[in-house]
């Protein structure tokens, strides 16, 4: 290697810099469910990954505004008080899943979509609907769980031009109300927020509209939710970008203790994307990684099971394992994440940038492993032209439908262009066990390793060298262990 090509890295172990930021949400079916039976069990990867949140999905916890035999309330001619005019099953089996990962949940309050979009017509019905659901997953009502969910996101994307949602702005500010009334009345501990805006850099009803709404009616909005693909930009620096200014305008509406959530997160939210593995699996990295110094309190990836939509009836390419469960490059990366995550305390690091070279190490708790993850990633040239217009406009086809669709992006960075470097070199001074031996082991995502052990090699002392090939698109996960 050319010493022109290769990385200087140098990290701290011995002071930490705070605490790792444990942003690793996802979204998805980890095992087989009511409606979802073909979906490959891959719980046991999430729990190695460390999942921290999950967001509720489409098809386990839809309360639909119409008559469904698969809405959490089938009936809207049934009595609400009766535990048995509800639809838990499906719903409780995957609350199960999630909590047997230790997760969190975010329980998603909104219809099933393209087949039900509009507004509902019984407001109080509707607030005593939630209001049991909500029972039945904080207070055990209709045979239910204690104290499972504590988060609930009420709206998804109504902003999405007619798809989401079909009803007048104000319709859905209304609801939003009943649900925050419906949630605070079970305990006032639990977060409400929402409503996952589709467009959050664009002005509009389910932004200003919603929040002056929110703030003259004194509402809780604990979290405001929104979401973001790099399609456009194929930039993993787009999070922080937009949530600084998302930050900006909560600030400015008075809104500072409200959380930023960010409810689904990738490089691409187009069902015809078209990328390479290895590619996609540097940028979730290197937007991870990035992740960590921005204004976003909570994130989603979007999505880590295989894709499969029971809506659509396609295969979204979003999914990060192939259809039968088997793991890629994409999959590898996702745990890389979860794992440097998980340590405890961050670590100082020199020599990244904030063009897709990433670079994050923690240590944990216990001070017996330092975790060292570094992306090497490269916005394709074809994305580092500026535009003539800061806007993406596309057209959206489900069913008979055709939708235009119009998203305020940021400027693109012209001068992001990747130093392509072809390795690294890296010092970890300082290890907390002092001078006693320790075990280095690599694992690498790329375009042809899938997360899987690189090698393994044995040393004694207070630090550690390392020189390797680490090409563009790659992600490496260094992990230095002391040996007892």
């Amino acid at each position: 290697m050319s010493t022109n090509d290769i990385a200087t890295l140098s990290v701290d172990a011995g002071t930490p810099t705070g605490d790792m930021r444990k942003l690793h949400g996802t979204s998805g079916i980890p095992a087989s469910a009511t409606g979802a039976e073909s979906v490959p069990d891959i719980l046991n990867v999430w729990k190695d990954a460390h999942v921290t949140l999950v967001r509720s999905y489409d098809w386990v916890s839809r309360l639909d505004t119409v008559d469904n035999p698969n809405s959490l309330f089938p009936d809207w001619s049934a009595d609400p008080q009766d535990p048995a005019n509800y639809n838990f099953a499906g719903t409780d089996a995957w609350v199960r899943q999630v909590l047997s990962l230790g997760a969190d949940i975010l329980f998603t309050l909104a219809s099933e979509i393209p087949s039900n979009k509009r507004p509902i017509g019984d407001l109080r019905k509707y607030e005593q609907v939630i209001e049991n659901i909500v029972r039945h997953y904080v207070c055990g009502w209709g045979d239910g769980f204690e104290n499972a969910v504590q988060y609930w996101e009420f709206g998804d994307q109504p902003d999405f031009g007619l798809l989401h949602f079909s009803g007048a702005p104000t319709e859905f500010y209304d609801m939003y109300a009943a649900a925050a009334r419906a949630v605070k009345r079970v305990s006032a501990d639990i977060k409400f927020g929402g409503p996952c805006i589709a467009f959050p850099l664009n002005e509009g009803p389910f932004r200003e509209g919603l929040l002056d709404f929110i703030k003259n009616q004194s509402l809780p909005l604990d979290f405001l939710s929104w979401m973001w693909y790099g399609d456009n930009s194929r930039d993993p620096l787009d999070f922080p970008r937009v949530a600084a200014e998302v930050r900006r305008i909560l600030d400015q509406y008075g809104f500072k203790d409200t959380r930023l959530l960010l409810s689904y997160w990738s490089m691409t939210g187009i069902p015809t994307a078209k990328f390479e593995d290895a590619e996609n699996a540097a940028f979730i990295a290197a937007a991870a990684v990035y992740m960590q110094d921005s204004e976003v309190d909570e994130a989603i990836f979007f999505r880590a099971d295989t894709g499969a939509d029971f809506h659509y009836n396609f295969r979204d390419p979003a999914g990060i394992f192939e259809p039968d469960g088997r793991e890629n490059a994409r999959t590898g990366a996702f745990r890389f994440v979860g794992q440097t995550l998980a340590t405890a305390e961050r670590l100082s690091v020199t020599g990244g940038d904030e063009n897709g070279f990433a670079v994050l190490a923690g240590r944990t708790a216990n001070r017996d492993a330092i975790r060292i993850l570094i992306a090497n990633y490269a916005i394709p040239d074809s994305y580092l032209t500026a535009r003539e217009r800061d806007v993406f406009e596309f057209q959206v086809p489900i069913g008979s439908l055709r939708e235009d669709m119009s998203l305020n992006v940021p400027p693109r960075r012209v001068d992001a262009r990747s130093a392509r470097y072809s390795g690294y070199t890296l010092d970890v001074d300082n290890l907390p066990w002092g001078e006693g031996p320790y075990t280095v082991v690599r694992y690498r995502a790329d375009g042809t390793h899938s997360g899987v052990l690189l090698d393994s090699r044995d040393g004694e002392g207070g630090s550690v060298t390392l020189q390797n090939t680490l090409p563009v698109p790659g992600v490496e996960l260094i992990e230095i262990i002391r040996k007892s």
